[in-house]
Order: structure tokens, then C-alpha cells, then sequence
């Protein structure tokens, strides 16, 4: 039986064939000294997605988990985003990527809008609200 691997490099796209994938983790490399985030992991129902925005531009590849070794670079550390946005178990809503923002929604009310940062680079938050417990 042959698997879909979602891939994306888009300026808009959103994500259908994630809605209801359970969340099991959600990891970013944080820059300790600006706070901006870098590579994003998210495990959903058993299986990783590794993001980032760039020059405006959504990638997205499924597959690929945190390594520490290559991913985290001096000064940098990863950050529990799964903690602090309280979506450890819980499905996904939407993934949208428009107007050079990526807006993770989860159903128990979270939610989590990035944008690339206009100076610099890396992906600054632009909104996060942890859902219900």
C-alpha cells in the first residue's frame, strides 16, 4: 500500500488532510538571545513534520524528527510548544498558511500564528493561545 507524504513550499496552502492527526508532540528551536523561532517539529498521530517560513514561503516536509546534532546550533535551545500551547493528545483543527502567516489551530481552542520576521532571520510568534485543559 503506497503512503502520501505531504510536502510543501507554498505562499499559501492549508492543510486538510491533517485535520482530526492527534498531536503527540511540538517542538521549535528557539534563538535564546532574540527569541525567534527556527525549525518547528510536529508529531501527529505517530508521524513528523518538520516546518520553517522563509522569504515569505511556507516548507513543509513530513518525516523528518529533531536531532539535536543538526538542528540546534550554539545559542539556541528547543522549546516545548506542545507545553505551552496544552495540545499533548489533542487534534488538529486547521493549518493555514496565508498573507505570510502560518496559523496552527487545534480543537480544544489553541492556537499559534507565526510570520517571518521582517529584519533578521527566523519566525517570530505573532499569537499564542494555549487551549483548555
Amino acid at each position: 500500500m503506497a503512503t502520501r507524504t505531504i510536502r510543501r513550499q507554498h505562499e499559501s496552502t492549508n492543510f486538510p488532510e491533517l485535520r482530526g492527526a492527534i498531536c503527540s508532540a511540538f517542538r521549535a528551536v528557539i534563538c535564546e538571545r532574540d527569541q525567534r523561532l527556527g525549525l518547528l517539529f510536529l508529531q501527529l498521530s505517530d508521524v513528523w513534520h518538520r516546518f520553517y517560513l522563509d522569504a515569505g514561503l511556507l516548507f513543509w516536509e513530513e518525516g523528518s524528527c529533531p536531532e539535536p546534532d543538526d538542528d540546534v546550533l550554539e545559542g539556541e535551545r528547543y522549546t516545548d510548544l506542545g507545553e505551552a500551547l496544552r495540545v499533548v493528545g489533542v487534534a488538529v483543527g486547521e493549518v493555514e498558511m496565508h498573507d505570510s502567516q502560518l496559523t496552527l489551530q487545534f480543537e480544544n481552542g489553541a492556537r499559534l500564528v507565526l510570520r517571518n520576521r521582517v529584519q533578521g532571520d527566523g519566525t517570530e510568534v505573532v499569537e499564542l493561545v494555549p487551549g483548555n485543559s
